[in-house]
């Protein structure tokens, strides 16, 4: 009977135990909102303010004591102590620090320079976790650079009495590796030599694992893929085999639909239907169309991926775009063969624009009638940047030039030059991301759209100004748009808390209506804007203000970074 009444008395204590919130001191290295995460009681962001913070039962704080004291041995505190006790209806979860492990010494024995990897310096904090991750990380750098069986020996000797680690990376790198037989099992319905030319390596190439990452993006850029396995685990001695498996999604009709919002052109609706398979290997037809409040089109779409890297593309519709001063409705064509050459990229094109311009009320920038161009393109980047949504270092190059040729199939001679870099560099606080653009369009003979001309302001340009309200106007105060340009960014991206990301930005723009902008004019941003990471990018909102009139600003909502 007593045990009975035991049981009782704890179980009721449980079930009426009163949840207390929880308050960390003494913590000056780990920040509260890390040691919230490590007890599982992530609480609510600063602005969040009409959420409650989350409690405790503080019979639960026993054994959560040692969690942290981990946490911390796991960053270089091997005599961190957690005590906790209730004061003023809260839990204090009290943290003594204590000294931490020091780096005394630090030796590499190294083929390669291992240097970036190596997370601390002689003197620095002892950081188990991380000295951890760049055993990870200079084992990838090794295979990075065909050395697949390279004998990594890293040892942390710690001195808990006198608070020292000793620390030694030796690397021995053995023979350089080669891939070596390729096999492809592909669906009835693709060619395997179709997805061994996606690949970026055959048998005999150095081993890397770079390439094979190149090939992931290959193979994964045509929709039909479902997924894609690129086993290289078996090495003999230096010969690395691989064994490449494909399968499709079962249903390769696809239905798109979809909707969202951006300062530049308000409410965005998009919806399509396509085929991602059509006929086998991989071919894609379908149709698509999207609508904005400026901006609105309906087109095909065709695909069709070949050997050697080697890409056949096309699309053929009708669009209408609303500028301020006239409007356009446009018949186009495009026929595209694209080339990847890691890590460069090719394209080729023919294009074809009917478009029409109307409800102009300036016959001399914007004059209404119809006019058919036929142009040729050509364009070259290189990507060597870690990332395409979220990248944290590396940069990309890309050089466009189109033009035609006045004559029965186009109305005017003219060529259009586009530059462009982006360049990102990790710091220790954030990342530094650069972007530098120029264009020029010069007219020979005829005349070509107002619509080609470059339009400066918005979220993709210079962030104190709307979307194209940037250059000289006419009698109107509509933009006449401008024949040359030259822009820069500079932008600094700092992590917050959880997903959340600060960046700080300065735009400059040059225009001009010649074949050069005019250098003398500058139109200088600045701002602060604020990201959310998401699995489709950020979410980013970005306020620009003019360096010279405060007074002139623009608000900037979209998803994904700029570059």
């Amino acid at each position: 009977m007593l045990r009975v009444i035991t049981i009782f008395l704890l179980l009721s204590q449980l079930l009426y135990a009163v949840e207390l919130p929880v308050k960390f001191s003494g913590n000056h290295t780990i920040d509260d909102g890390t040691l919230y995460r490590v007890i599982g009681l992530e609480q609510p962001l600063f602005f969040e303010f009409w959420k409650e913070k989350k409690k405790i039962d503080p019979q639960k704080i026993p054994a959560l004591l040692p969690l942290i004291e981990n946490f911390y041995k796991s960053h270089g505190f091997y005599h961190a102590k957690a005590s906790s006790h209730v004061q003023d209806d809260q839990i204090i979860i009290h943290i003594k620090e204590d000294q931490p492990i020091k780096v005394a010494n630090l030796s590499t024995i190294s083929p390669l320079n291992i240097e970036s990897f190596i997370p601390f310096h002689e003197g620095e904090r002892f950081d188990p976790e991380a000295f951890v991750k760049s055993k990870e990380a200079i084992k990838k750098f090794y295979a990075d650079h065909q050395f697949c069986n390279a004998l990594l020996h890293a040892k942390a000797f710690v001195d808990i009495e006198k608070n020292l680690a000793y620390i030694v990376y030796d690397i021995t790198p053995n023979a350089p590796c080669q891939f070596g037989h390729i096999s492809i099992n592909a669906p009835k319905n693709v060619d395997p030599a179709i997805i061994a030319s996606f690949l970026y390596f055959q048998e005999g190439d150095p081993y890397t694992t770079e390439l094979i990452r190149r090939s992931y993006q290959e193979i994964y850029t045509n929709e039909g893929v479902d997924r894609v396995t690129i086993d290289d685990s078996k090495h003999y001695e230096n010969r690395v085999p691989v064994d490449v498996t494909v399968s499709l999604y079962p249903k390769p009709i696809h239905v798109t639909a979809g909707t969202g919002f951006s300062s530049d052109e308000g409410v965005n609706l998009l919806m399509g239907i396509k085929h991602r398979n059509f006929f086998g290997n991989l071919k894609t037809t379908g149709i698509e169309a999207r609508y904005s409040q400026i901006r609105s089109y309906i087109r095909t779409l065709f695909g069709m991926p070949l050997k050697n890297h080697n890409r056949l593309g096309g699309n053929l519709g009708l669009k209408q775009e609303l500028y301020d001063g006239y409007d356009e409705r446009a018949l186009f064509a495009r026929i595209n063969l694209q080339h990847a050459l890691f890590p460069y990229l090719f394209h080729e094109s023919i294009f074809y624009d009917h478009i029409t311009t109307t409800n102009s009320i300036d016959p001399i920038n914007f004059p209404n009638g119809t006019l058919h161009i036929t142009s040729l393109q050509s364009s070259w980047s290189i990507e060597k940047r870690d990332a395409l949504i979220d990248p944290s270092k590396g940069y990309k190059l890309h050089t466009e030039l189109s033009g035609s040729i006045k004559s029965p199939i186009s109305d005017a001679s003219y060529y259009k030059i586009l530059l462009s870099g982006l360049y990102h560099h990790p710091l220790p606080w954030g990342v530094l991301s650069l972007r530098l653009k120029h264009g020029t369009i010069k007219r020979l003979q005829g005349h070509i759209p107002p619509s080609y001309r470059f339009y400066a302001g918005g979220m993709n340009s210079n962030r104190a100004y709307s979307y194209r309200q940037l250059g000289a106007t006419n009698s109107s105060g509509n933009p006449i748009g401008a024949f040359s340009i030259t822009e820069g960014t500079v932008e600094f991206r700092m992590p917050l808390v959880n997903q959340f990301k600060a960046v700080i930005f300065s735009d400059i723009t040059y225009l001009g209506q010649q074949t050069l902008p005019n250098y003398q004019q500058p139109f200088v941003a600045v701002g602060p804007g604020i990201r959310y990471q998401t699995p489709i990018g950020p979410i980013a909102l970005d306020i620009g203000f003019d360096l010279n009139d405060f007074n002139r600003y623009a608000i900037h909502f979209h998803i994904g970074e700029l570059f």
